[in-house]
């Protein structure tokens, strides 16, 4: 089924979230095994789904302190309690809360819902974030505006909008949620794009109960969050402009103070010994999963079922479509050399006519994917499913998600193109 218009008030939002618990997966997910239960580890839907049908070398969350989360021994619990050790946990999962219901990803609204609750929030409080920032410190309402923004119009986010984020927080910090923000981006394309069900059990409990009561003073008031006003990203650029904004992007520097070259450097040659870094992994050095992070970018490019092609082609696609100037020149470079004649990416209608038919269908899914994320329904999963096996449409959707992060995080960070 198509997705209805997002919920606009609390008690039917939970509803949904509730109801998700009946969904069928677009992707067959099968029970547990035996050896699954007994294993000890987390058994939630999206780890399950990932590990079913993604190569293991991408299967990382690429997300701060999640880490082996879904390996945990002794499951969500343990991983949950892991996570609320750490002093920015509730912060980063209310802007979680944003991007989710931004995105109207009901699968991760839930969990998120469930996590503010567990670390202390009461529902009102939880309420608030849908209806009054202004009952959140300073610093949190800049995150959620800049988690808004780029969650919703990542082609409009531009330097005031980073400006605003840095007025509240120092560079590293800053990196950091821009960083975070583009991955949980990720997360929500990934999990409702395959129509997983939600949990009927989270974080050690026998059983969640997602459709709470709400106080009368929060049950009608509009949301200010939900994704009323997705816009229709404009038509691609005529090519001279596109060559345009790829040399501007050659030239610019980001105003983010970012970790040195030589610090990158040593970071990296833990992976990739002499190897100049490139500005993605330079702005990324000074986290702990920066090595994590490049390995798998590298895995996404060289393993997996689906054609190799094909990913390099969602990638240009993304960029494109989220107006992401580093990515599109490392997208169009790849591209390039693969043989992909330049004529061919001048317009989607070209790039379209140029792929093999039987690409077409993910291409098109793509491009909705990034755009309007809330508009995927069964038939476009079904379309894919035409054309591709399981393990294949599962890599389709991953990269595409993985895509959208990287052009928000490269682009609100204004990186320096390297060629």
């Amino acid at each position: 089924m198509l997705a209805d218009d997002p919920a606009l008030t609390r008690p039917e939002m939970k509803a949904r979230l509730e109801a998700l618990k009946e969904r069928t997966s677009r992707i067959p997910l099968p029970p547990p095994t035996a050896e699954e239960l007994a294993s000890g580890k987390s058994l939630v839907n999206n780890g399950r789904l990932r590990s079913l049908y993604l190569p293991p070398s991408w299967n990382s969350w690429l997300i701060s302190g999640w880490g082996g989360a879904r390996n945990a021994r002794g499951g969500t619990a343990a991983a949950l309690s892991a996570l609320q050790q750490q002093p920015d946990y509730a912060f980063k999962t209310r802007v979680f809360w944003v991007v989710s219901r931004t995105n109207d990803c009901q699968y991760c609204l839930g969990h998120q819902e469930l996590k503010l609750k567990k670390a202390g929030m009461t529902d009102n409080e939880i309420a608030a974030l849908d209806v009054q920032w202004d009952l959140f410190p300073a610093a949190e309402q800049a995150a959620m505006r800049a988690a808004r923004k780029l969650t919703i119009a990542p082609h409009r986010f531009g330097s005031s909008d980073l400006q605003d984020l840095r007025s509240r927080f120092d560079d590293a910090r800053t990196i950091d949620l821009l960083y975070t923000i583009a991955r949980y981006n990720a997360v929500n394309r990934w999990t409702s794009a395959t129509g997983i069900p939600q949990d009927a059990a989270f974080g050690g409990e026998a059983k969640t109960e997602l459709k709470s009561p709400t106080a009368e003073e929060w049950s009608n008031r509009q949301s200010g969050v939900a994704p009323v006003d997705v816009e229709d990203r404009p038509e691609w650029e005529a090519w001279e402009v596109v060559q345009e904004r790829l040399q501007a992007a050659r030239q610019r520097q980001s105003p983010v103070a970012m970790p040195s070259v030589e610090t990158a450097a040593v970071v990296l040659a833990k992976d990739t010994p002499g190897v100049i870094p490139p500005q993605w992994f330079r702005a990324i050095s000074g986290m702990p999963l920066a090595v994590e992070a490049w390995a798998q970018r590298q895995a996404l490019l060289r393993e997996g079922r689906s054609p190799q092609q094909l990913r390099l082609m969602i990638a240009w696609i993304t960029a494109r479509e989220n107006r992401a100037w580093y990515a599109a020149g490392h997208a169009r470079a790849r591209l390039l050399a693969s043989g992909c004649p330049e004529e061919s990416l001048h317009s989607f209608v070209a790039f379209l006519e140029a792929a093999p038919a039987d690409t077409r269908s993910a291409l098109q899914f793509a491009r909705l994917l990034t755009s309007h994320p809330q508009q995927v329904g069964d038939a476009d999963v079904a379309a894919l499913r035409e054309h591709f096996n399981d393990h294949e449409v599962a890599e389709i959707i991953h990269v595409t998600a993985d895509s959208n992060a990287f052009d928000r995080m490269t682009e609100s960070l204004q990186l320096q193109l390297e060629f």
